[in-house]
């Protein structure tokens, strides 16, 4: 069983204050690397290529994204995968963008959670 699948119950008996749980979660979480998103980069940026993951400057939760993005990328056979940048963008940067430099060079731009 996955660990997102798990259900776990927890009973309080005379709880006088605090938090009784598990985990607790308070807003959005943050990206985490997947197969989907693996089948996609794996579809769309030839293996051999330079890849460059770049996050979005100041946004903790893209930076953390895109590290995980680029040990996936070493990880699977690009061995050109460099980064993670950090930029400025003129606009909003949203989700998660391929950017074709070239026939041999990419940049994955992970932009802030939508």
């Amino acid at each position: 069983m996955s660990e997102e699948n798990k259900n776990i119950f927890i009973t309080s008996h005379n709880q006088m204050g605090g938090v009784t749980a598990h985990t607790v979660n308070f807003g959005p979480q943050a990206r985490q690397m997947n197969s989907q998103l693996g089948d996609q980069l794996l579809q769309n940026i030839p293996t051999s290529a330079v890849v460059r993951v770049v996050a979005v400057l100041g946004d903790g939760e893209a930076f953390g994204f895109a590290n995980q993005i680029l040990q996936w990328l070493k990880s699977n056979g690009y061995s050109k995968a460099e980064g993670v940048d950090q930029a400025v963008y003129t606009q909003p940067v949203m989700g998660q963008n391929i950017n074709k430099k070239s026939e041999t060079e990419y940049e994955l731009v992970i932009g802030t959670r939508q």
